[in-house]
């Protein structure tokens, strides 16, 4: 027996809301996270202009760190926990949670993680696991400073597959859910690493724009003068549990996980392939697993990441797997508006797509000024667009060709 999967909570901390309501409002309005940093988290002179970056004075006071004031590593911890306490309003303490999958890119020194542990982690925690699993570990301590209960290590999955890790997390959870394994999990991810040796990375891979612009313009995806990402922030929690234990708890249903589909190129480290065929693979398994057609998707949540290599390809596999409806099918991206948070950027996506199916409307695709011929869908230029939504296809496609697809669907009355 297969259980259906729906998502009854979330929580959200982004450059465009520090919670569900400012982040609907602004998703819908077009309004831009980026900024400048120079002068502030870089040189003057530094080579990289923007990001959509939150700075650590507008995260509220921690609960598991109380009166201490955290910083460096400790800022994806604040992120994580603040967008956990949010959805854990959707909960009772007395509602199982049987798993969390969460994506992280937490990471310093072994030695700076380790001395920040000693003074804010339980004495039992393991610290050789720390760089790729404290996010992890802040929500698993925070259920149970709030009187939840304490869950089992094996149900501990700690998750970084790039910019495809939010997806995942949600497709490890929903084929967990939908086999009888968990009932109830917390997912999502987290980023926040925009700081100078992490823009030098993604600088000199020659990803990152670096046009004299206004920062509100500086991502364009789709658009012929795009010229590269801009390095985002965020985190996002989401509850996802089976649809038997939503009606039992009598929790309000914000959407269904009808389809996953994920697939590894295997090419190389910072590309996929180049003719696409395992994002369109990945694009039908997770229509085909909502046991749909491409003509049923109603909207295309895109990775959009506004570099000239991804959105041309994005919009050939599109027309691959689409055909002609592909013209007929919205597609947007909301990295046009918070940039890209690599690991927590298709979790915050899953986020505007149960935004986007409540409120009927479709976000924009902001900056959207110039076309470009290799780029001919409708990517509802500038400003968000009322529509008929029963379906959305999200896609997200990371580093190494880690593909993952989600088809999120409306709850029907």
């Amino acid at each position: 027996m297969q259980h259906e999967v729906v998502i009854t909570g979330f929580g959200i901390v982004s450059s465009i809301g520090m919670n569900a309501n400012d982040f609907e409002k602004n998703l819908l309005a077009g309004v831009s996270g980026v900024r400048e940093v120079r002068g502030s988290l870089v040189p003057d002179e530094f080579p990289v202009h923007y990001a959509a970056w939150i700075p650590r004075e507008t995260l509220p006071a921690s609960v598991l760190f109380k009166d201490r004031d955290p910083q460096g590593v400790l800022k994806s911890w604040l992120m994580t926990e603040q967008a956990t306490l949010q959805v854990l309003k959707s909960l009772e303490s007395k509602d199982k949670i049987d798993a969390i999958v969460y994506g992280t890119a937490d990471g310093a020194s072994y030695e700076i993680v380790e001395k920040v542990l000693k003074e804010h982690l339980p004495k039992d925690f393991e610290y050789e696991s720390v760089c790729s699993e404290s996010s992890l570990s802040v929500i698993r301590d925070l259920l149970v400073q709030q009187k939840f209960n304490r869950i089992e290590e094996k149900d501990l999955i700690c998750m970084n597959s790039a910019c495809a890790t939010g997806n995942q997390t949600l497709g490890i959870a929903y084929q967990g859910i939908q086999s009888g394994r968990w009932t109830r999990c917390l997912v999502g991810g987290v980023d926040a690493r925009c700081e100078g040796s992490n823009f030098l990375n993604f600088f000199h891979l020659g990803a990152l724009t670096t046009d004299d612009v206004a920062p509100e313009k500086a991502s364009r995806p789709f658009a012929k003068d795009r010229s590269g990402f801009v390095r985002g922030e965020g985190a996002a929690t989401l509850v996802l549990e089976s649809r038997a234990a939503a009606v039992a708890r009598g929790a309000k249903i914000l959407g269904v996980v009808s389809g996953y589909g994920c697939t590894s190129d295997a090419f190389r480290l910072t590309d996929g392939r180049d003719d696409g065929a395992s994002v369109m693979q990945a694009m039908r398994m997770a229509i085909a697993d909502a046991r749909l057609k491409p003509e049923d998707i109603d909207y295309i949540n895109a990775h959009g990441t506004s570099t000239p290599l991804n959105d041309r390809l994005e919009t050939l596999a599109i027309k691959n797997v689409f055909g002609a409806r592909a013209y007929q099918t919205p597609v947007s991206s909301i990295k046009s508006q918070i940039g890209h948070s690599t690991i927590a950027a298709s979790s915050i996506e899953a986020v505007a797509c149960l935004i986007m199916l409540k409120r009927q409307m479709i976000s924009p695709t902001i900056n959207y000024n110039e076309p470009d011929p290799e780029c001919d869908l409708d990517y509802v230029p500038n400003v968000s667009r009322a529509a008929s939504i029963t379906h959305i296809l999200s896609n997200s496609f990371g580093f190494g060709g880690q593909n993952t697809c989600l088809v999120l669907s409306k709850e029907q009355a």
